[in-house]
């Protein structure tokens, strides 16, 4: 791994070097200004100043009150406020300073005068300011960590990680090397893909001043895939500071290059991922070849049964083949008999006819047999009864027949 180094380099117009400055505070009294945070700090006419101080902590929640007065100690201004829990007092805005060229004087008190500070302010206006503006501190992070700076000739260089958030972070100073609160600073930046950006933001009281960008993945030209394999590219813009009439402008150049730990780790998230859609997979084709072996194996048991009833059907066929001829004779055979019954129905007919004959005749005969003696009636009657069964039995047999 190459190991990344903070180069904190400073420039001044008209000067080449300055001296690091550490941020600044004023304390008067038990009273600590961070805002204005120099005695004698530059301000502008028509510009505004945020009372921004700290007093001790017995203090919260009492009340307290800023006064501002004009250069010749005329009270300009007062303006109530209140202690926070901590012994902070916060008040944005306070008071926009008037066309009155001159050290102005602003005091705060605290309970009625118990705990009192007091700071010097030089109100002047831009044309006559004695101000160079001083740039110093400069750096960039990319997702927290320091990036390699190069600041010289007017000109700012930087390497950082693609794909992270970058912020630049420095100091405001002016010809004296004190902190300019409130100057003006913009950052315009063409990034690929995205576009040309400006960022602007304000100093606060100590000079500082903080401006976030994103430098973003680039598509890879060469696949689909969402790994961008692409080599470094290049983001160029300015960075402009402005307090009053004065202005600096520097260009940046900042050089994006691809963060092949992340597409390292994104390929291993790809493999980890893929493992496990293979060996999910692996598990479904095992799956379906049980299934499949279970399949073929009722395929066998079907085509084995489908095998028996084919046999069977066959037997079916033959024993209906045989049903079928059977039933051809004896239809014939119905036939046959049907002809013999119409025949055998005519002879009862004849029969019958016979029969009534006969029993008229068996009418007369009975006439007859009064005449004859017991034994000789006897005896007709018999006979003429055997007759009579002999008929019937016939008769019976007809019809059995038929």
């Amino acid at each position: 791994m190459v190991m990344k180094k903070t180069f904190v380099l400073s420039t001044l117009i008209l000067i080449s070097v300055v001296a690091l400055v550490s941020t600044a505070v004023y304390t008067s009294g038990n009273v600590t200004f961070y805002s204005p945070s120099v005695n004698n700090q530059i301000y502008y006419v028509g510009k505004s100043v945020t009372i921004d101080a700290v007093v001790p902590t017995q203090f919260a929640g009492q009340g307290a009150t800023i006064n501002v007065f004009y250069p010749n100690s005329t009270l300009a201004a007062s303006i109530p406020t209140t202690v926070n829990a901590t012994g902070g007092i916060y008040v944005p805005n306070a008071y926009t300073f008037t066309n009155v060229i001159g050290i102005w004087q602003i005091t705060v008190e605290v309970a009625g005068g118990v705990a009192v500070g007091t700071i010097n302010v030089n109100v002047t206006t831009p044309a006559i300011a004695p101000i160079i503006l001083t740039l110093q501190n400069l750096a960039m992070y990319e997702n927290s960590y320091p990036q390699f700076i190069e600041l010289a000739n007017g000109i700012i260089t930087s390497v950082v990680m693609q794909n992270g958030t970058v912020n630049v972070v420095g100091y405001v100073y002016n010809s004296t090397v004190a902190p300019l609160s409130g100057a003006t600073v913009s950052l315009t930046l063409t990034i690929p893909t995205v576009g040309t950006k400006t960022f602007t933001t304000t100093t606060a009281a100590n000079g500082s001043f903080m401006l976030s960008f994103q430098v973003p993945q680039l598509p890879n030209s060469q696949s689909s895939s969402s790994l961008n394999l692409i080599s470094s590219y290049l983001i160029t813009g300015s960075l402009t500071i402005s307090y009053g009439s004065h202005t600096v402008t520097y260009n940046v150049f900042v050089t994006a290059i691809p963060n092949y730990l992340s597409v390292i780790n994104a390929l291993n998230n790809q493999v980890n991922t893929l493992r496990t859609e293979i060996s999910s997979l692996n598990a479904t084709i095992t799956s379906l070849n049980k299934s499949l072996a279970n399949a073929n194996a009722q395929i066998s048991t079907l085509q084995s049964e489908i095998s028996t009833l084919n046999s069977e059907i066959g037997k079916l066929n033959s024993t209906v083949g045989s049903l079928s001829s059977q039933l051809s004779s004896l239809s014939s055979q119905y036939t046959a008999l049907s002809n013999q019954v119409t025949a055998l129905n005519g002879k009862i007919s004849n029969l019958s006819a016979s029969l009534g004959t006969l029993s008229s005749e068996v009418a007369s005969l009975r006439s007859t047999v009064g005449s004859l003696t017991t034994i000789a009636y006897g005896g007709i009657i018999a006979g003429i009864i055997g007759l009579i069964v002999a008929i019937v039995a016939i008769v019976l047999v007809m019809r059995r027949i038929s």
